[in-house]
């Protein structure tokens, strides 16, 4: 097995918590106004889009506002401190410093779009103890798609097949995995970690 040199991060639900629930029920407390405006902005497939940076917060605002018209006044509201959706996993900094105190070269990949950037991005205070990161807001590209993997890896010049990933995706380990690069669909530090020591990893 080639030796194990470089560790890639997805960073929502496995550097930086994610979620909507608590956040969207602070704002929109009627149980039908809480769906419409949860489909209309989380789970609508435009938010993936948006994580490309390509449009204007009122752009962004107004595809939102297209699949629940009613729900106008909430959506704004909502949007206003997307932020508040995200948090700081308390072992971030310290399993990026362990790897890197092991000789590891570590980076992140991920999708994350400008608005919540510029509201939460000084939080994300484990980058700063990276080699370097892949925001897609910033490059014009998401996961699954691999040009995103492929510019990482030109970037920093990363072999994937000393490379692994780790991701709480399917999709984006698999389309890691097509390039070569190991992958490990997250679900826990832990038992990540045990996947590490299997691949070789000093964990």
């Amino acid at each position: 097995m080639q030796k194990i040199t470089t560790i890639i991060f997805d960073i929502g639900n496995v550097l930086n918590g994610y979620g909507w629930d608590a956040y969207l029920h602070s704002i929109v407390s009627d149980e039908e106004a809480f769906e419409a405006v949860e489909r209309a902005i989380f789970k609508n497939p435009v938010w993936v889009e948006h994580d490309k940076g390509l449009l204007s917060e009122e752009e962004e605002i107004q595809d939102f506002v297209a699949a629940a018209p009613k729900y106008e006044r909430e959506i704004r509201a909502v949007y206003e401190n997307l932020g508040e959706c995200t948090w700081v996993l308390d072992y971030a900094v310290s399993w990026v410093q362990e790897l890197k105190a092991k000789g590891y070269r570590v980076y992140a990949l991920s999708n994350w779009p400008k608005h919540i950037y510029d509201q939460r991005g000084h939080k994300l205070d484990f980058l700063d103890h990276m080699d370097g990161y892949f925001l897609s807001f910033q490059e014009h590209l998401i996961k699954p798609d691999k040009k995103a993997f492929q510019r990482l890896m030109e970037k920093y010049g990363i072999q994937p097949e000393e490379a692994v990933f780790l991701d709480d995706t399917k999709e984006n380990i698999e389309a890691a995995r097509q390039l070569g690069i190991h992958g490990i669909l997250f679900t826990s530090q832990a038992q990540a970690i045990e996947e590490l020591k299997a691949l070789g990893v000093r964990t």
